[in-house]
């Protein structure tokens, strides 16, 4: 009887990733067969800027104390510190080129106190708490779906036109946010 049991729960698990990935893909080619462009990320910074656009607009907002040098001084942090999640937080950004132009942005999430004996504060713990934050930052469109993945495990998606926003634990440490431009990259979640 167990062995019944366990074969049916099998099979709806099948099923439940099936039909998440099928979610998937209908609403990448409804957004996409649309047209709509949906360009904008966060603080002013979209697809099709060029780089030149995109450090003259970063260093505006260093100055104005909201960005600073990022990881190794190889991306742009961005400090969460006014509440915005659960713990403080740091946003680590920079973007990926096709051409001259940002088509897609990859940022990674952490909390500040991060450590081996920091349970509580490993990814486990900060995805749902960026997932949460996304979900205000970006309350326009439609919602973030849930995808189980076997390499990667719980994603989340949101598709808006071209703009695809993937979000992920990385690590023990890392929850990882892409930004991708569909229109002019393929539209599969294991980019």
């Amino acid at each position: 009887m167990k062995t019944v049991y366990f074969i049916i729960f099998v099979f709806l698990l099948a099923a439940c990733k099936e039909s998440s990935m099928q979610q998937y893909n209908q609403l990448v080619q409804k957004e996409l067969s649309t047209g709509k462009r949906v360009d904008t990320l966060f603080y002013g910074i979209a697809f099709g800027m060029d780089l030149r656009q995109f450090y003259k607009h970063c260093w505006e907002l260093n100055k104005q104390g909201i960005f600073t040098d990022g990881t190794n001084n190889r991306a742009i942090l961005y400090k969460l510190n006014n509440h915005e999640l659960k713990h403080d937080a740091s946003m680590n950004f920079f973007p990926e080129m096709a051409g001259d132009k940002i088509y897609k942005m990859q940022a990674t999430f952490q909390y500040n106190a991060w450590a081996p004996w920091n349970k509580h504060l490993y990814a486990d713990s900060l995805l749902p708490d960026v997932l949460q934050f996304y979900r205000q930052w970006y309350r326009d469109g439609n919602p973030f779906i849930q995808i189980s993945d076997e390499e990667k495990g719980t994603i989340y998606v949101k598709v808006d036109g071209n703009r695809r926003i993937t979000i992920g634990r990385f690590d023990d440490r890392i929850v990882k946010v892409d930004y991708t431009d569909l229109s002019v990259t393929n539209a599969t979640v294991n980019e």
